[in-house]
């Protein structure tokens, strides 16, 4: 599910995860502590003078750990600016060796997606954040935790 809203015909992304109908797998689960994992890591490696690079790299270093190298993608968030619905990617991406340091101000999604298609199992959780001088805030106010239904 992604949430969000409109603000002067402006398409904002505030968050997106993966609902579970029913008794969950136990795979799915794990991939979800993992992506949770992984979305706190990024939010603490993410301040000015990081780069996007840098913060690719934990995410990727969370999910490889938990076993997950073949099932994540090669992005793990991107820029939000001034575009319009049903469209919200905006440059950069956050993504393996991208030199493009984060400043106060910038706005991004950081999403961790885990897709395992021998299994046809998937987990994502994401979510908005700004960078402020010191690190970054999350404007979803949402908990992370495993939605079942």
């Amino acid at each position: 599910m992604k949430v969000g809203h409109h603000v002067a015909r402006v398409h904002e992304r505030i968050e997106e995860r993966t609902i579970l109908v029913g008794e969950p797998d136990p795979v799915q689960v794990d991939m979800h502590r993992a992506c949770e994992e992984a979305l706190l890591a990024c939010e603490e490696a993410i301040r000015p003078g990081v780069t996007l690079g840098e913060v690719f790299a934990v995410h990727a270093e969370v999910l490889d750990a938990a076993g997950y190298r073949e099932h994540r993608l090669n992005a793990c968030g991107y820029g939000m600016g001034a575009v319009y619905a049903p469209v919200w990617t905006d440059w950069p991406m956050i993504y393996e060796g991208n030199p493009l340091a984060f400043e106060a101000g910038h706005v991004f999604f950081l999403h961790m997606i885990l897709l395992d298609f021998g299994s046809q199992l998937a987990m994502t959780l994401g979510h908005t954040v700004v960078v402020t001088d010191t690190g970054c805030e999350r404007l979803s106010r949402s908990d992370l935790g495993l939605v079942v239904v």
